[in-house]
Parts: C-alpha cells; structure tokens; sequence
C-alpha cells in the first residue's frame, strides 16, 4: 500500500495562509470591474448633467449624445469585464449603490429640467452625483 506521510503542524498552517491568500487575491480580482464601473458612472453622469444644465441648442444636445455614447460604453465594458456573472450577484449591497445613484441622478436631471442654466443648482446636483458614486465606490473597495 501507498502511505503518504502526514503533514504536519507547520505544513498545514503554511497551505492555509496559501489558499488564504489565494482566496483574497481571487475576491479582489472580481471586484475591480464594479469598483471602477460605479466610479466612471458616476464621473460621466456628473460631468454630463452639469454640462447639460449649463448649456443651450447645439452644445447641450453635443453633451447629451456624448452622455448617451459614455453610458453605453461603460455598461459594454462592464459586461465583457465581468464575463458573464451576474452583474447584481454581489446581494443588496450593489442593488443599493445602483438604487443611491439613480436617486441623485434623477436629481440632477430635475434640475437639468427644471432649473436649466441655474449654476449653482447644477453644481450641487451633479456634484451630488459624484459623491455618492465615490462613497459607494469607496465602500465597494472595503468590503
């Protein structure tokens, strides 16, 4: 018969700190597609409310159509980037972020609708955009 011999002690705990950094490395692989998906989301849409706000005609529908042409970029990227997990796979945590963004995008395009050309509103609102992106980014990278 083939007898291995037995691990011992030291050799066991060596393995498990292995998988366990295995194990970490392959959670923080899996992260950075959403991380940097919240982020850019958030920077495009703040950058594109505020852009649409400010402007008028020719130049407001320019910062729309690029707005439209960033958004569907980044949601491509985000798919092939994830190669096929559920996007919305990570629980509630991630139907959060997106429901907190949506919350102040729709702000910001309130006031694109209502207060158009009004500098102010449009800088808090998309600012508004841009800090719940980055906290929600923020906590993404902790967890």
């Amino acid at each position: 018969m083939d007898h291995t011999p037995a691990m011992t002690a030291s050799e066991a705990q060596l393995l498990l700190d292995r998988a366990d950094r295995l194990s970490h490395a392959a959670h923080n692989a899996t992260r950075w597609p959403y991380i940097s998906f919240i982020l850019a989301l958030g920077v495009a849409t703040s950058m594109g409310t505020f852009a649409m706000a400010v402007t008028t005609g020719d130049t407001f529908g320019l910062a729309y159509v690029s707005l439209l042409a960033v958004v569907f970029t980044l949601i491509i990227f985000f798919v092939v980037s994830i190669q096929g997990r559920a996007a919305f796979a990570r629980g509630r945590r991630w139907t959060a972020y997106i429901a907190s963004w949506f919350a102040s995008y729709a702000l910001a395009l309130a006031v694109v609708i209502w207060a158009h050309g009004d500098v102010l509103l449009a800088a808090l609102a998309s600012g508004l955009v841009l800090v719940v992106s980055l906290v929600c980014a923020a906590r993404e990278a902790r967890s």
